[in-house]
């Protein structure tokens, strides 16, 4: 635990007195009872950086209202791949912290294809043109707004052309719901727009959808899933974003630039562990 320059507590070891090693860099520390080394930055998503901390912290506030790798580059002072590097890390804090909460209570569910408008061409592959994707939301009981959303990218093998069917709906309840034991849980499926206008929902895909065009030009299937958590992220903690962000930043380990190139589609998800039949699943959804 860290309290600051003048001391700090090696976990499970030691007590606040240490020795700085500087002939390693000005940030790595030595405690003098257990002589375990260690720096400020070890096991946060910041461990192992060259970059000035601050130029973190700038990026850190300028994550708020999403910023590409380009423009990041140029306001901060470091390489493309340096600002490339800082978003995805960051992104990929998102991501541990969006694994680990599921949607819970009556959910509403909307189903579209994501597409590249800007890069498309008639040559490419209808599965790199269009990306399945469904947008869910936990259902606040007392107001009935949406109290938490999710976006995730399905597989493209489930579906037909912009084809969704109430039973494809069940890999995303698999895997972004909890289970529901009680079984009282309603499921809504809605449309971006109605008779009545936007729906919330719809306005949550749709504020997605043009903040990925009109930051980046679109996003290719690599990547597109750490994009979209971080959409959530920020729908979710709304003007808590900072300050949420710099806790995840402390909490979770870092991730290589190799381990981020690799990386498809993000950390693995939980289960839905219900034993909910397709058939049963498809009876509870009420479609509007």
């Amino acid at each position: 635990m860290r309290s600051g320059l003048t001391a700090f507590v090696v976990r499970d070891a030691g007590g606040p007195d240490f020795y700085r090693i500087g002939s390693r860099g000005p940030r790595l520390f030595e405690c003098r009872s257990c002589a375990r080394q260690t720096s400020l930055t070890a096991g946060t998503i910041l461990e192992g950086t060259r970059t000035p901390l601050v130029k973190w912290f700038h990026a850190l506030y300028l994550m708020q209202t999403g910023i590409s790798a380009k423009l990041l580059a140029e306001l901060i002072q470091v390489t493309y791949k340096t600002a490339w590097l800082i978003n995805h890390k960051l992104r990929y804090a998102i991501q541990v912290h969006d694994e680990g909460r599921p949607l819970i209570g009556d959910l509403q569910l909307l189903g579209d294809f994501y597409a590249r408008p800007a890069t498309n061409r008639p040559a490419d592959p209808l599965t790199y043109r269009e990306e399945p994707a469904v947008a869910g939301a936990s259902i606040d009981p007392e107001s009935g707004a949406l109290a938490e959303v999710k976006i995730k990218r399905m597989s493209a093998d489930a579906f037909s052309r912009r084809a969704f069917a109430a039973d494809s709906f069940g890999g995303f309840l698999w895997r972004h719901a909890a289970e529901d034991r009680a079984g009282h849980r309603r499921i809504e499926v809605v449309k971006a727009s109605g008779c009545e206008g936007v729906t919330a929902l719809g306005a949550v895909w749709r504020g997605a959808i043009g903040w990925l065009a009109r930051t980046f030009g679109g996003i290719g299937p690599k990547h597109l899933q750490a994009y979209l958590d971080e959409y959530c992220f920020r729908v979710n903690v709304r003007t808590d974003g900072l300050a949420k962000l710099l806790s995840l930043c402390g909490r979770i380990r870092t991730i290589t630039q190799p381990e981020l190139v690799r990386k498809r589609y993000g950390v693995r998800s939980i289960r839905w562990t219900g034993q909910t039949h397709r058939a049963k699943l498809s009876r509870s959804i009420c479609i509007s």
